[in-house]
């Protein structure tokens, strides 16, 4: 399901057959890549950037990670969350050392400094609540999925 909604392109998906943080970033990148919000450039260097700044949020009982990239890799803003049924290890931000079994990404290609920022509080605010990380996990489908992102997340 997706959206335009106060100039940043929003949808959600979920994921089958995921099996590497890798994989879940090249097949957000790629839609986003394919409906034209970002450039050839944006799922390598997220791939890159994933590497050196990780973004594994230690969420219970499923981890969260918001990657992204940097704005010039962005041709129009947009926020694709994908729920991975099979859970994937991504770094922690701040302890690279360490893993996180992440099930919910939020891939974010926004074109403003530090806009990431908010969306991050707002995703952080409802992931650190573990009812509401159990409910969007479960999603049903991409619609059910979608609302809980815009309404209760993004609070669009």
């Amino acid at each position: 399901m997706d959206q335009q909604t106060t100039e940043v392109y929003y949808h959600a998906v979920i994921l089958e057959n995921m099996k590497s943080r890798e994989d879940i970033i090249r097949s957000l990148s790629a839609y986003l890549l394919e409906k034209g919000y970002v450039t050839e450039q944006y799922q390598p260097a997220t791939l890159e950037r994933e590497e050196i700044y990780p973004t594994g949020l230690a969420t219970k009982p499923i981890g969260v990670a918001v990657p992204h990239s940097q704005a010039e890799n962005v041709k129009r803003p947009a926020i694709i969350m994908g729920i991975s049924k099979n859970q994937v290890a991504f770094h922690e931000m701040g302890n690279a050392d360490s893993e996180i079994d992440v099930g919910v990404v939020f891939l974010l290609a926004l074109k403003k400094e530090n806009a990431h920022l908010n969306y991050l509080r707002n995703i952080v605010n409802f992931c650190k609540i573990e009812e509401n990380i159990i409910r969007l996990y479960k999603s049903k489908s991409d619609q059910d999925a979608y609302n809980v992102l815009v309404t209760e997340i993004l609070c669009e």
